[in-house]
C-alpha cells in the first residue's frame, strides 16, 4: 500500500539544535537511521530532546521552529530542508500526544479526510483513503461520530488514522499513550502492532517499553539531547548501572531479573516479556508434579 522506496527512510548525521529562545543545544550531535519497515521505540526521561527529535524527523524543524541548527536530516535521500510541507507530509506523518490538539472538525470522517483536501485528489479517491485508514486503526463504524465524543484511546486511534490518510512511508509518533488510561493504551498498542505487520516504518517516543517490547526492532535511548544507546531491547537492560545512569524505568520483568541476579549471583537473561519471564521462573523454580 504504501510502496517500496530503494532508500533509508531516515537518516540524521551529525545534527545539532537549539531554539531561539535556548542558550544550550537541546539536539547534540545525533547520527541516527532508520531502515524501511522498522519499528523503532525512542525513550528517556523528560527534557531528552525526544520531541524535538521527533519534529526533525518529520520536518517541522527548522521551517516551524526558529533556532540554529548543524547537521543534515535526509527522508529517502532528500535533504528536508530542500523539501516543501507537501512532500514532507506525504513522506513522514506525525502524531502528538495530545490527540485534540490536531482535531480541527466536527466529525471523525472530515478529521480523517482534512489533510487530504491540500492534495486536490478526487472525491472518490479521498472517500477510499478516508476509509482505508480507518479500516487500519478499527475506527471505520465511528465516521459519523464528532472527535470530542470519544474515549482518550478512540481520539489517537482516530489522530493516527489522519496521519495514515497521507499516505506517509513513515509515520512518527510522540507518547501517544502518555495521556491514556490502560484500556486506551491497550489499544493504541494493538494498532501499532497492526500496522508494524503492514510493514509501514514506524518511530514511536514512548515510557511503555513491557508493551512494545515484543515487536520493537530497536531501542534508541536519549538523556541530555544524546543518544545512549541503539540497539536491542536486552542489549539496553543487562547493564543495571547504566540503566540507573539513563533515568529509563525498567519493566517490571526486568527489574525481577536484576533483583534476582543480586541475590541468586547468577548470570540470568534478560526476558523482555512475560512469557520469558515465566520460562525463566519455572527454570529456577521447577514445578514439581504430586501424584497421589
Amino acid at each position: 500500500m504504501w510502496g517500496i522506496v530503494d532508500k533509508i527512510p531516515i537518516e540524521i548525521k551529525s545534527f545539532w539544535w537549539k531554539y531561539a529562545t535556548s542558550e544550550e543545544w537541546v539536539l547534540s550531535d545525533i547520527n541516527f537511521s532508520v531502515r524501511e519497515g522498522e519499528f523503532v521505540v525512542i525513550t528517556g526521561p523528560t527534557g531528552a530532546g525526544k520531541t524535538t527529535l521527533c519534529l526533525t524527523m518529520a520536518g517541522l524543524i527548522p521551517y516551524h521552529y526558529n533556532g540554529t541548527l548543524k547537521g543534515r536530516v535526509y527522508v529517502f535521500g532528500k535533504d528536508t530542508t530542500t523539501l516543501g510541507s507537501s512532500d514532507m507530509a506525504s513522506l513522514v506523518g506525525i502524531v502528538f500526544q495530545d490527540p485534540e490538539s490536531q482535531f480541527l472538525t466536527m466529525s471523525v470522517e472530515d478529521e480523517i479526510a482534512f489533510g487530504l483536501e491540500n492534495l486536490a485528489l478526487p472525491l472518490e479517491d479521498m472517500r477510499e483513503r478516508v476509509y482505508e485508514a480507518a479500516r487500519l486503526v478499527k475506527v471505520e463504524d465511528l465516521l459519523e461520530r464528532a472527535p470530542y465524543e470519544l474515549s482518550g484511546g478512540q481520539k489517537q486511534r482516530v489522530a493516527i488514522a489522519a496521519a495514515l490518510a497521507m499516505k506517509p512511508k513513515v509515520l512518527v509518533l510522540d507518547e501517544p499513550t502518555g495521556q491514556l488510561d490502560p484500556i486506551g493504551k491497550e489499544e493504541v498498542v494493538n494498532v501499532l502492532q497492526s500496522l508494524k505487520k503492514q510493514g509501514i516504518t514506524i518511530i514511536v517516543v514512548e515510557h511503555i517499553l513491557e508493551e512494545l517490547a515484543p515487536f520493537t526492532d530497536r531501542l534508541v535511548v536519549m538523556n541530555g539531547g544524546r543518544i545512549l544507546y541503539d540497539g536491542d531491547f536486552r542489549g539496553f537492560f543487562k547493564d543495571a548501572e547504566e540503566v540507573f545512569k539513563s533515568g529509563v524505568p525498567s519493566p517490571q520483568v526486568v527489574e525481577l531479573t536484576l533483583l534476582l541476579r543480586r541475590e541468586l549471583k547468577k548470570e540470568l537473561e534478560i526476558p523482555i516479556t512475560l512469557e520469558e519471564a515465566e520460562q525463566m521462573l519455572n527454570k529456577l523454580i521447577p514445578v514439581k508434579k504430586f501424584v497421589q
